[in-house]
């Protein structure tokens, strides 16, 4: 009989809650694993895997856990919690030495507590059209969120790298696109929403022949991580700049 995994999830702004029912296997880690990009695409100030109905086969499928929560520290910056895990696989996860970077919580209510203790992270958004005249104008978002939160040491790359994830969504997705600024305590983060499911490559030639700009090789050199995260409906490219760290470039 196939073991199935289901992943609910639930809307609990500003949190994200995954409800999870089933066995988890190497052959449903990568079902997990997408769930929870989904809910990280929401950019919520937490997320809240219920382990209540989840059970373990093998214990390196649990680094699905792992890695989303890895992806989730880098961006947008945000714990991953997971409530009622079983006895067993609260062992598996020691066993993996996983427990010394996932948070366990209780139950639900205990992960909601846990989550609403950190200070909400400073944050602008705002929906762009796609048009060339975006790019000036989320450049200066960028600038103006820089500029109150008192972060000059990011701002050049901050503008840099916000010039090639709008460039790239104007020129390839042709949708409205949503920038979302927000400052961690370690990094800024910056996230382009846009509706089309064609993910954003690094390549060694985009930028060298196009106009305007140096393309992803740009958004790598300055950022200490990128990503492109698909979506049912599109996508989210996003970059992390450390806050002391100085550019590259």
């Amino acid at each position: 009989m196939r073991q199935r995994l289901r992943c609910t999830p639930a809307h609990e702004p500003p949190l994200a809650v995954l409800r999870t029912d089933g066995r988890l296997t190497l052959r449903t880690a990568a079902q997990l694993r997408t769930a929870l990009l989904k809910c990280l695409a929401e950019q919520p100030i937490g997320i809240l895997v219920d382990a209540a109905g989840l059970t373990i086969g093998e214990d390196m499928s649990l680094t699905a856990l792992m890695a989303a929560s890895r992806h989730a520290a880098a961006w947008p910056g945000v714990p991953l919690l997971i409530c009622a895990p079983s006895r067993d696989m609260r062992a598996a996860l020691r066993r993996l030495g996983a427990d010394r970077h996932l948070t366990l919580c209780t139950d639900l209510d205990h992960g909601r507590a846990m989550a609403v203790r950190r200070a909400l992270p400073a944050q602008v958004r705002d929906r762009f059209p796609a048009a060339a005249a975006s790019v000036p104008a989320a450049r200066t978002l960028v600038s103006g969120a820089c500029e109150r939160w008192q972060l000059p040491v990011v701002v050049e790359p901050a503008r840099l790298v916000t010039t090639e994830l709008v460039t790239n969504a104007v020129r390839h997705a042709g949708t409205p696109i949503d920038l979302t600024v927000t400052r961690g305590r370690r990094y800024l983060h910056l996230a382009v929403r846009d509706y089309h499911q064609r993910r954003s490559r690094l390549t060694a030639s985009e930028g060298r022949t196009e106009r305007g700009g140096r393309g992803f090789l740009l958004v790598e050199a300055v950022s200490s991580s990128w990503g492109c995260t698909l979506l049912p409906d599109g996508k989210v490219t996003w970059a992390s700049l450390h806050l002391t760290a100085r550019s590259r470039i």
